[in-house]
């Protein structure tokens, strides 16, 4: 809520997260969002009344006020493009609604109507509009989003310690109920990995993410970057829309980043219905990270939620 001591998205999907588990135990998965959000706010005065799908153009999701009394709405786009997203969409904004949101009482409809715009409408693909606090409440919401549905322990007993793969991947999306992306972008905040994922469409990034020790061996995605040709989502993929099972070896010279090229393994997926690739990029470790400059610099996937990006 924006009264009072602000809340930190992690700290507060934590705490849902353990609620979750003290009543549903560890067989919880994947969140039923929508039936959480509504137990957690009916007992404000101004409560999720209603979460539907609706007809959003440039929107992913929406959490908006009734105009006639103290309720809030979730709206999701309920385009087939997105419905991989709705249960990500939905914790979104229902992290708006913990951590944003103004609290609505019956004296903001004195006269019969709310007299203020309170709606928070979340773009997919339209950062260039937002401003600093924008990007910092949608960050804020997607962070509470990615732990709620996916927390940490429950992650990391799931991952840790394995190379990502089709099979790996496919187990935490049907498990937690995401889209591939999500599930890659939780990987890549988590793993101790030099790690990266690009999302490209036309042959360049649209924007892109790498682990903390990648981007402390110098390794980061520029967006507008443009993809190699030889790549392997530049080849094509089979009807699961997956190049191959497991990551590819690389040779040095396919991919090159601000420290030069290196051996990778690359595991691609691509989805002409979205008009998008996804790869995966996983690097040896044996590099002396001690040599490199600690400050991180934005990735893509900042850039491109700041606007930065083209």
């Amino acid at each position: 809520m924006s009264n009072g001591k602000r809340k930190s998205p992690q700290q507060e999907a934590n705490r849902l997260s353990i609620l979750l588990r003290h009543v549903l135990g560890e067989d919880r998965f994947p969140v039923d969002v929508e039936a959480l959000a509504r137990e957690v706010s009916r007992n404000n005065d101004d409560p999720i009344g209603k979460i539907v799908g609706g007809d959003l153009p440039g929107f992913e999701g929406m959490l908006r006020p009734h105009k006639k009394r103290p309720e809030w709405h979730i709206v999701y786009n309920d385009d087939r493009r997105y419905r991989g997203r709705v249960r990500f969409t939905i914790a979104h904004e229902f992290g708006h609604y913990q951590l944003h949101r103004p609290a609505l009482t019956s004296r903001d409809y004195a006269t019969g109507f709310l007299d203020r715009d309170s709606d928070f409408q979340c773009k997919p693909l339209r950062p260039s509009a937002w401003h600093e606090a924008e990007r910092q409440r949608e960050e804020e919401a997607d962070t509470f989003a990615s732990f709620l549905l996916m927390p940490f322990d429950d992650y990391r007993a799931q991952v840790d310690g394995q190379e990502m793969t089709v099979d790996l991947l496919n187990h935490v999306t049907n498990r937690y109920g995401v889209s591939l992306i999500a599930a890659c972008r939780r990987w890549i905040d988590f793993t101790d990995k030099r790690a990266a994922m690009v999302v490209a469409r036309d042959g360049y990034a649209k924007w892109g993410r790498a682990s903390k020790p990648a981007l402390k061996s110098g390794i980061f995605v520029r967006s507008g970057m443009p993809i190699p040709d030889d790549a392997l989502a530049a080849i094509g993929a089979d009807e699961r829309g997956f190049v191959s099972d497991r990551p590819v070896a690389r040779p040095p010279g396919v991919w090159s980043f601000s420290r030069g090229s290196e051996p990778v393994r690359e595991l691609a997926m691509v989805s002409e219905f979205l008009d998008m690739s996804l790869t995966i990029l996983q690097f040896d470790d044996a590099v002396d990270v001690r040599e490199i400059k600690e400050e991180e610099p934005w990735d893509a996937y900042d850039q491109f939620r700041a606007g930065r990006g083209s």
